[in-house]
């Protein structure tokens, strides 16, 4: 039986070890909550809510600098332990009895930050990894399908673990992680001579601006940050309206279907990225699935009528697997086109700018539960403009992007072995920002990064 080779055993470490990192960040944050019995809720909401976003605010572009002057490497591993020893201590200090709010108020905000550095360094890290034509599958793998294997039992039972027990675990896994990424072997481009934090960081966003696919990757993200809110309303409305007669007999189907939005988009917008990203290009997959699954969004009108379940789960599971695809495709694209020095530090202005646009989003919330309690067609309907909003920067975009997929995918029909498949061949088979799974947010882009590197699966 021949060994795997070397690029696949290469990339089923680096997967590994990424998905390992993005469902322990994810797991833990609900046995950090509870942790400490004694601390009042308010002071945990008010540190998740107000210093963790303020830590990524002004961290975060410094944090691209650093990316982008170190072994992406390296920022994996040291992350990774770091996640470690914050966990455990909280862990050991509930198994000594001593009090654990201190720990918490300085956990908590910096669990955030450490998963949005994890997210940082994998997503500057892969294109090292695997070859351009590949990054899609391989984002798809990372971001969609292995991280739902392990969450998505949690989501269909309502299961949370917490003690100091899991907790420890937990930081044990990330200590794992830390050692699998240390046995990934792809080589990486020298950092780039220093210039100063300011200038470089002056760089990112100067590159950023000056991109076309990057300024509309970016107005993408805002439009979507500031506008989800009104569908999250809407879709909220749409949920009690279609789920109120089911109960008793009912109960267990009624909860299967109302856990179908967040089982169904990453299994279908994985298979659909991959089928359709070679044909299509990554930039104009990303907008042909904007454009063509917000109008399901409508469906949410008409949640009270007849068998009101069907067009929940229509209203919301397309419109969520339109915008799984988008994101992937899109930091697909940014892969892709960005130069490997200015990695770090373009993914890090779109942190920043959807971060702001979270916090501006959350002025929204009352206003846009009001709307949903009227009912009927306009809420839906404006829910609907609004996710199509998302789509015109994107649209304005996309003859120069066009030009960079017509390329990439020119290069790949003269390739004369490749075939559609995952960068792990032979082994097994996300709202974007900074949230603790890890994932990711989709995409951020200048000219063509050149050949692949040798020794890419």
């Amino acid at each position: 039986m021949a060994s795997p080779s070397p690029a696949r055993r290469r990339f089923a470490l680096f997967a590994l070890a990424a998905v390992i990192v993005c469902v322990s960040y994810s797991l833990a944050e609900p046995a950090l909550w509870t942790a400490d019995r004694r601390i009042s809720l308010k002071v945990l909401v008010m540190s998740d809510r107000t210093v963790e976003p303020v830590a990524i605010l002004v961290l975060a572009l410094p944090l691209g600098v650093l990316i982008d002057r170190t072994r992406r490497l390296s920022v994996l591993v040291v992350s990774a332990l770091l996640g470690a020893a914050a966990l455990t201590s909280v862990s050991a200090a509930g198994a000594l009895g001593a009090p654990t709010w201190p720990l918490l108020l300085a956990v908590m905000p910096a669990s955030g930050v450490l998963a949005m550095v994890t997210g940082l360094g994998r997503d500057a890290y892969l294109p090292s990894v695997v070859r351009r034509e590949r990054l899609l599958p391989a984002n798809v793998l990372l971001l969609a399908l292995l991280p739902q294997i392990v969450v998505m039992p949690k989501r269909l039972t309502g299961t949370f673990w917490q003690g100091s027990a899991f907790l420890f675990a937990v930081g044990l896994a990330l200590a794992a992680a830390a050692a699998l990424f240390r046995g990934v072997s792809a080589v990486e481009r020298p950092p780039p001579p220093r210039a100063g934090l300011w200038r470089e960081t002056a760089e990112g966003i100067r590159f950023t601006v000056r991109h076309p696919a990057l300024r509309a990757i970016a107005l993408c993200l805002v439009l979507s940050a500031l506008l989800g809110e009104i569908a999250d309303a809407v879709a909220g409305g749409a949920w009690e309206t279609a789920f109120r007669d089911l109960s008793g007999a009912n109960s267990e189907f009624a909860r299967w279907l109302m856990s179908a939005p967040a089982y169904i988009p990453p299994v279908l917008g994985a298979l659909l990225a991959v089928l359709l990203h070679r044909r299509l290009g990554t930039f104009r997959l990303a907008w042909w699935a904007l454009l063509v699954s917000a109008p399901f969004t409508l469906l949410l009108a008409m949640s009270g009528t007849g068998p009101g379940w069907i067009w929940y789960v229509l209203g919301t599971a397309v419109p969520a697997t339109g915008t799984l695809i988008a994101s992937v495709a899109l930091l697909s694209h940014r892969q892709a086109v960005t130069p490997h020095r200015l990695l770090g530090r373009t993914g890090a202005l779109l942190i920043v700018l959807t971060t702001l646009a979270d916090g501006v989003a959350g002025l929204l919330e009352g206003p846009a539960e009001r709307l949903a309690e009227l009912g009927g067609v306009a809420p839906a309907a404006l829910a609907t403009v609004a996710a199509l909003a998302a789509a015109v920067p994107l649209l304005r975009a996309r003859r120069s992007a066009a030009d960079h997929d017509a390329g990439s995918t020119g290069s790949l029909r003269r390739a004369r072995r490749w075939r559609l498949s995952f960068p792990h061949e032979g082994l097994f088979h996300r709202r974007s920002g900074h949230g603790r799974g890890g994932a990711g947010d989709p995409g951020r882009p200048a000219a063509p990064v050149g050949p692949d590197r040798p020794g890419s699966p």
